[in-house]
């Protein structure tokens, strides 16, 4: 689901955010003064992720009847589900 939205650079930038999280809490606790900046880029890269995110249903378009329509990656097969069909008894 997530290449099929592509989404892939928001799960990067997300997973960027936590890593430099880890990264200043390693850095508070041996005390080292500039580790307050990582935790200020891994907010940013929390929210900028998030919004990332939200971009694809908030910008999907909308047909006639007002339904949503999310614009996919066109080069990813998605499988389809067939319904089983029982045969009718009487």
């Amino acid at each position: 689901m997530i290449k099929l939205l592509k989404l892939q650079k928001a799960v990067f930038v997300l997973i960027a955010g936590v890593l430099s999280f880890i990264a200043y809490k390693i850095l508070d606790a041996n005390e080292v003064k500039g580790s307050i900046y990582f935790q200020t880029l891994a907010g940013v890269l929390i929210i900028v992720g998030a919004l990332w995110l939200l971009y694809p249903i908030l910008f999907a378009k909308k047909d006639n009847d007002g339904n949503a329509e999310i614009i996919t990656d066109p080069t990813v097969e998605v499988p389809v589900d067939e319904e089983d069909q029982k045969p009718a008894t009487e």
